[in-house]
């Protein structure tokens, strides 16, 4: 089984004490984040700071990375495969 790795804390957070070691998971909620964000922010960090600290930003995400539906796509693509879809559906 591995070790828990543990940081040392190196800041003014009023939940953290300067010095300190704490875990990930500890970080991390402190920070109002899941595991693996605060996880990929500490990756090759020696110490953490109040500037890993901080919550995530939506708000500042690019509108072109977020995910939309497309509505535009018609499942019949013409007036005849809807009409042809209607009788077809008619119970005999």
């Amino acid at each position: 089984m591995g070790s828990i790795k543990h940081l040392e804390y190196r800041g003014n957070h009023p939940d953290l004490v300067n010095g300190q070691s704490y875990t990930y998971r500890e970080f991390a909620k402190v920070a109002g984040v899941s595991y693996r964000t605060f996880v990929s922010r500490a990756f090759n960090k020696r110490f953490i700071s109040d500037a890993e600290l901080v919550p995530l930003n939506t708000h500042k995400i690019p509108k072109q990375w977020k995910n939309r539906p497309d509505l535009t796509i018609s499942r019949m693509e013409t007036y005849l495969d809807q009409v042809s879809q209607n009788w077809l559906r008619k119970s005999l």
